[in-house]
This record gives C-alpha cells, structure tokens and sequence, in this order.
C-alpha cells in the first residue's frame, strides 16, 4: 500500500486517522442515543452537538496560527490530541445539561482542530512521496467502520451507558499512535507575499466553493446526529443500526482506495453536480422509507457520493485554489466556514425541527438544502 520510502511518515498517519475517526464512528452516530438514555431532548442534543462543530468557526485558526507560530505541526497536534482527552474524561460521570454543555466547549477547543490540523500535516507530508492523500485518510474510513459496527455490537449488548467508556478507549489509542508521527516542520517564509490569502478567498470560484461545502455540511446535520435515533425508532437494533453505519462507510473505503486520483480525471463540476444530486434522494428516502430495509441500505451506498466524493474533491480544489504557503488557512477556512458554520448550524435547525415536526421533516429538510445547492452551482455554470 506504501512504497519503503514513505512507510515511516505515511503508516503513523494512517493509524492516527484510524483510531481519531473511531472516536468519531462512536461518537457522532451513538452519543445522541447516549443523550437519549439519560433524558436530554432533541433541542438539547442538537445544542451539545452543534458545539463540537460550531466551535470549528474559530478554533482552527487559533491553532493554525499557533502552529505557523511554532513550526511544530507535531507538537501542537499532539498538545490538541491529549487536551481533547483530558476533556473527555468527566462525560463518564456528568449527565446535566449544563455540565455537559460546559464539557463540550472544554472539549471542542482541542476536537474542533485535529482533523483540519491532521489533514494538513498529512499533505505537507507526502507531496514528495508520490503517496495520495486518500491512502492516508481511509484509514480514518477504516476506522469508522470498526467503531460503528463495534458500538452498534456494545450498545445492544450492554445498553448506551457503553458509549463514553468506548469513546475514551479509542482516543487513547490515538494519543499513544500521535507520538510515532514524524515531524514535518513548516517553512517559516519571511518574504513578502505578492498575493494574499484574502484576495484568493475573494475570487468568485473560492467563493463559490465555500458556499456549496457550507451547503453540503449543513445536509448531513441529521444524519451525523440522529440517523442512529431514526433507525432505532424504524426499529432496528443496535448490531442492525451499526452495520448499516458500517457499509457507507465501506464502499467509501473502496472509492478512497482504488479511485483516489481517477476522480481527476473527471470535470470537478460534474462531480459536485452528482453529489447533490444523489444528496436529494439520499435524505428524501432516509426521511420516508427508513423502514424499508432495501432503500436503506441503497441510500447508505449513497454515502461514498454525498460525503467521500464530495471531500475528495473539496480537498484538491482547496489545493488548487491557495497555493502551498496558503495551504494551512484555506484548509482552516474550509473547517470553519464549511464544516463548522455549515455543520454547526445544521446541527442546531435539525435539533428543533426533529423535535417540531419528527425525523422524517429533518431529513426532508436536509434534502432540500441540497436542492438548493444544486440549483446554485447550475446557475453558476450558466453566467459563465
């Protein structure tokens, strides 16, 4: 899978995408159920939830600068990875509102940045190695299929209390594996720059970008909250809810490693076009015919389109829009305005419409912000 020469750098970073994002394949889809077991409503979990994204606006940024700062990509990733898990340790024993609210901000300062920071790092790492950066990241995909199939299994075995214990365990895994991550120090440059970083953002096709990525975020607020609830209230048990978790995942696997660079190949507007596309149906038939085993499992094929696709291509249209100086910010703004804003404040809407008008509005909804999306990037295609 890696050549001999790039094995030292590209493995560490393999592992830590895979056991960070097995923290994130218990914590997205199965926390709600956890918030669900100890009494908090849907506004309340959309709140807590919405936290870890919203604070994405800001604290990526931070630690962008303090890592441009520093020159120590490592050191500031691995201060982030064990503060995110100091901050972990007290949801074992908290299950108020507004002590869990407290947490998640305590929390979120350090979670909000890793992957932003990782994805960076990652790149910085094997530009000369002739490694794609979809080999490194599906070891996170890996890694959320292990943890969704794995706590869908516990969570049905031993009930939801299992999910904060689960969630500690893997991240501890990832702030052993940080440490065998290799330095790769950034080029502090001291020229002056003949093009900023806020006039590349102003281009009407960086602006465009970060419109649509806001968009297709804000469509996967329910899904990454409450999927787990709307299966489980279809009435699925726990092993059903994670394998079907476990399957999107998979077939995001295989585009990561078999389609990495054939994506290039291919016009980037057609490609967002179907994501949108295949977004309507995916959050229409998971709002109504959840029930149906069938279309279920058709929608989460869906999953390699609506969210592996679209990062693939997010990703290499940040590398095309801001060149390698600018790397690191526009990787930040993308986390900030896209996953954190967009994300955030899908999180937020889907709390009190699920509670309002139940999961099927919530996905219909989602549904429709990808409508929107689609029709924005056709009409951008017919003024040009």
């Amino acid at each position: 899978m890696f050549s001999q020469k790039a094995r030292p750098v590209a493995w560490p970073l393999f592992f830590f995408y895979f056991f960070f994002c097995c923290l994130i394949g218990v914590m997205m889809p199965y926390i709600s159920v956890y918030y669900k077991s100890i009494g908090l409503s849907a506004s309340e979990i959309g709140r807590l939830m919405s936290t870890f994204t919203l604070s994405g606006i800001i604290i990526p940024h931070f630690w962008g600068w303090l890592t441009a700062k520093i020159g120590l990509p490592r050191r500031i990733l691995q201060i982030a990875v064990i503060g995110c898990f100091i901050a972990l340790l007290p949801f074992n024993w908290n299950k108020e509102f507004e002590s869990l609210w407290l947490l998640t901000c305590c929390m979120a300062l350090f979670y909000s940045a890793l992957l932003p920071m990782t994805d960076s790092l990652a790149v910085r790492s094997i530009r000369r190695l002739d490694v794609p950066y979809t080999r490194l990241r599906v070891g996170g995909s890996i890694g959320y299929v292990v943890a969704v199939a794995a706590g869908g299994f516990l969570i049905g075995q031993f009930g939801a209390w299992i999910v904060i214990p689960t969630m500690c365990a893997f991240l501890a895994l990832a702030v052993i594996t940080i440490f065998f991550v290799k330095e790769q120090a950034y080029e502090v440059s001291h020229h002056k720059e003949h093009v900023s970083f806020m006039s590349l953002l102003k281009t009407p096709e960086s602006m465009l970008f970060f419109v649509l990525a806001f968009l297709a975020f804000m469509s996967h607020a329910p899904f990454n909250i409450f999927f787990a609830v709307h299966l489980e209230n279809a009435g699925y048990s726990g092993e059903a809810i994670g394998l079907l978790m476990a399957l999107g995942v998979i077939i995001e696997i295989i585009l990561f490693l078999f389609f990495g660079n054939t994506v290039k190949r291919f016009d980037v507007v057609h490609l967002v076009i179907l994501c949108f596309i295949c977004g309507m149906v995916r959050w229409f038939l998971v709002g109504w015919f959840a029930d149906v085993l069938a279309i279920l499992i058709f929608t989460q094929m869906l999953h390699c389109i609506t969210f592996a696709l679209f990062h693939m291509v997010s990703i290499e249209q940040i590398r095309r829009l801001f060149p390698e100086r600018y790397a690191g910010q526009g990787q930040a703004m993308y986390s900030a305005f896209a996953i954190g804003l967009g994300g955030g404040l899908g999180m937020v809407l889907t709390g009190y419409l699920w509670q309002w008008a139940g999961g099927a509005w919530a996905f219909t909804a989602a549904g429709m912000v990808s409508a929107a999306a689609l029709v924005i990037m056709l009409m951008s295609q017919r003024s040009h």
